[in-house]
């Protein structure tokens, strides 16, 4: 009985320790219950301390959203808060204003006021967001949610659903058995190992954003020549320098010339992007042309496993008496033209 009772001592000690020492490598709450990994732009790149990594000046807060800095208390008599959840379409990383900034200034622009906070992070899903609906958002005090699903890579596979049931270690703490006791050990070996769902693929090229961005700049003569290389080199080398030239040069170059204009908004070209456009094109992809094929592809319960997250988040925030307001963001649909 003396040493299983000083071997459970040990273990908690142990555990407490490890905890402690966690602590000074996991951001405080609430930035690591919302993102396991630092945010990153590909021009106006600084250094700020988010567990040593780099962060973007002025575009982020202390949380890691791109916002302004925001406090956990609503300001008293101040504007009504609107808590935005959703992933980098709403996140917004590398357009000028994020989605809730944009409307926020639309509001103000006919006269009203709100206070729109931005809790987007890229490279998340539904489960993600019930979990930072219900451990962040709603202690907030929002006068409203809004929750943006992504139709490009939002839904779920069909065995994915709500449950009850959490799992050893999570991006999401609120989700895990770890995260429950001991949230900055969670968070450091979800950062560490790479468990996030935003670090589970190819890892990118380092410098490909500062790369393709002097690609887009370069004399439009060399444009088109740097890209394909660039997708040659880094994504599709089997794939023959003339196919890669005949996708990148289709629409007669209109594409790559949206770069040249001093007006409006600067977007930024991933690399991911050039990815996916590829793989769109070389790829046999199973897309609905008629609302038979629709049907046909939406019966394998993805549908099902995304909405049961979606009234997960939305019986909590009811319980809260918050109104859960949600849009489906389309994506672009596979058009030969």
């Amino acid at each position: 009985m003396f040493g299983v009772i000083y071997g459970l001592i040990l273990a908690v000690a142990a555990l407490a320790g490890i905890e402690f020492l966690s602590s000074f490598y996991a951001p405080s709450w609430p930035a690591r219950a919302l993102r396991s990994v630092p945010p990153t732009n590909p021009v106006t790149a600084a250094t700020k301390p988010f567990s040593g990594q780099p962060w973007i000046a002025d575009l982020y807060n202390g949380w890691g959203m791109r916002d302004s800095e925001r406090t956990v208390a609503k300001p008293e008599g101040g504007a009504p808060r609107i808590v935005f959840v959703g992933d980098s379409f709403l996140e917004s990383a590398f357009t000028p204003l994020s989605l809730p900034a944009a409307v926020a200034l639309r509001v103000a622009e006919t006269g009203g006021k709100i206070e729109a906070i931005n809790l987007g992070v890229s490279g998340t899903n539904p489960r993600s967001y019930y979990y930072r609906i219900r451990d962040v958002a709603l202690t907030l005090s929002p006068d409203a949610l809004l929750l943006f699903i992504y139709a490009g890579n939002d839904f779920l596979a069909s065995d994915k659903g709500y449950s009850i049931w959490p799992s050893l270690v999570d991006e999401s703490p609120g989700g895990s058995l770890l995260g429950a006791v001991m949230p900055r050990t969670n968070w450091l070996l979800v950062n560490r190992l790479r468990l996030s769902e935003f670090l589970r693929g190819q890892p990118a090229p380092a410098g490909e954003s500062e790369m393709l961005y002097d690609d887009l700049h370069a004399p439009p003569a060399e444009r088109i020549d740097r890209l394909v290389a660039h997708v040659e080199k880094y994504y599709h080398p089997a794939l023959s320098r003339e196919k890669i030239r005949e996708i990148l040069s289709r629409g007669d170059g209109r594409l790559w010339r949206a770069t040249e204009g001093s007006q409006g908004e600067q977007e930024y070209l991933m690399g991911w992007m050039l990815d996916t456009l590829m793989n769109s094109e070389i790829t046999d992809l199973d897309v609905a042309r008629s609302r038979q094929d629709a049907a046909r592809l939406a019966g394998g319960g993805e549908v099902e496993a995304t909405l049961s997250w979606i009234e997960a988040a939305d019986r909590v925030a009811r319980e809260h008496k918050v109104p859960l307001l949600v849009f489906l963001a389309p994506v672009a649909s596979i058009d030969p033209d």
